[in-house]
């Protein structure tokens, strides 16, 4: 049996400020009745991380003084509280960062992703940019069969690309990917491989991602020189695509999805908007009979039976969306790395 430290170094927002982030000495926590100790194996970076360094409105409204942030991961279970019976010690799995009451009406009616007393792990409370964290055991998913373990701590931005692409038609339906960051590009990939039968993959000027989103099957990609909504249209008769997913937290991206989407489509937002607060054109949402849909974080459990599906037939290219991996040491640098934007997914290695 592995022997657990006491205590462990992890990096911690510490300063209210822009960065802030230090190695801070913390105990190594002990699971809980229904929780599990797990040993990590890698943190991704993610978009709410860029978030939490920039030190946004948003952060310094949810992240507290002290935290060690990180919830893109994965890592082996090396002991469990009383009253777990899965998973085990030895299994290796990945964490559902929202962890819910499974009480409330949302979660009663089976929507638990939305609680109304929920957390989210690595932002209200103590994430995984540590070598150690403890998670409630039914928000700790073993791996699919066949998923190389230093992919697995893909499969909470993998899940946000799937459940927003599944808030409308996929299987035979034209897609706008508007955004290309990591969940954008999973999202082109994904849609691919659920039979979307056009995919249109929309960013600004990131000329690094817009390549990649075409080597992961986008029909079209367009960019800063192009009118958006007028390619589009024109590669759709004139109609408009049936599923539009928003994911820059761009008031103009969030613009063009309204009016590049046909009469009674889809159009679903899985972003966070900072200033100026986009305006919405609502009209257009109410004559063109749209679905709009703010999508958060991954329904549980059916996000991760159909991501889980997609991985064990091999069909996401989880290598060519993972361009960079770290040590965890790196985190400073691997932050920089994503704001600047020359990457895909960074992983950070423990």
């Amino acid at each position: 049996m592995e022997t657990i430290p006491n205590t462990m170094m992890a990096w911690t927002k510490t300063l209210d400020e822009t960065g802030g982030f230090t190695k801070q000495e913390h105990p190594v926590p002990s699971p809980s009745p229904g929780e599990v100790l797990v040993k990590t194996h890698s943190t991704s970076v993610c978009g709410t991380d860029i978030h939490i360094w920039k030190w946004d409105q948003w952060s310094r409204e949810n992240v507290p003084l002290g935290t060690i942030t990180g919830h893109e991961t994965c890592g082996e279970v090396i002991a469990v509280g009383e009253g777990v019976s899965e998973p085990s010690v030895g299994d290796f799995v990945a964490i559902e960062c929202h962890f819910a009451c499974w009480k409330c009406p949302r979660c009663v009616e089976g929507n638990a992703h939305i609680c109304e007393n929920g957390s989210i792990f690595g932002v209200h409370i103590n994430g995984a940019f540590g070598p150690y964290f403890v998670a409630p055991a039914i928000n700790a998913r073993r791996i699919p069969a066949g998923l190389d373990p230093g992919h697995a701590s893909i499969q909470d931005p993998l899940g946000n690309a799937i459940h927003t692409l599944t808030g409308g038609p996929v299987e035979g339906a034209t897609v706008a990917v508007h955004g290309l960051g990591p969940i954008g590009l999973f999202a082109v990939n994904a849609a691919k491989a659920m039979g979307a039968s056009k995919v249109i993959a929309v960013d600004w000027d990131n000329q690094y991602r817009m390549d990649l989103a075409k080597s992961l099957g986008a029909d079209l990609v367009l960019g800063k020189d192009h009118d958006v909504v007028a390619e589009i249209l024109n590669a759709t008769e004139g109609r408009g695509v049936d599923n539009s997913c928003e994911f820059s937290g761009s008031p103009q991206a969030l613009a063009n999805t309204i009016h590049s989407t046909r009469m009674g489509g889809y159009v679903n937002v899985l972003s966070v908007y900072g200033n100026p607060t986009p305006e919405v054109p609502m009209n257009d949402v109410v004559f063109r009979y749209l679905h709009l849909k703010g999508i958060n974080g991954r329904k549980m459990w059916s996000t991760w039976d159909t991501m889980h599906a997609l991985l064990e037939r091999g069909a996401i290219d989880v290598e060519r969306v993972l361009t960079h991996r770290m040590s965890i040491d790196a985190f400073p640098e691997a932050v920089e790395l994503a704001i600047a934007g020359d990457c895909g997914k960074v992983v950070l290695d423990f």
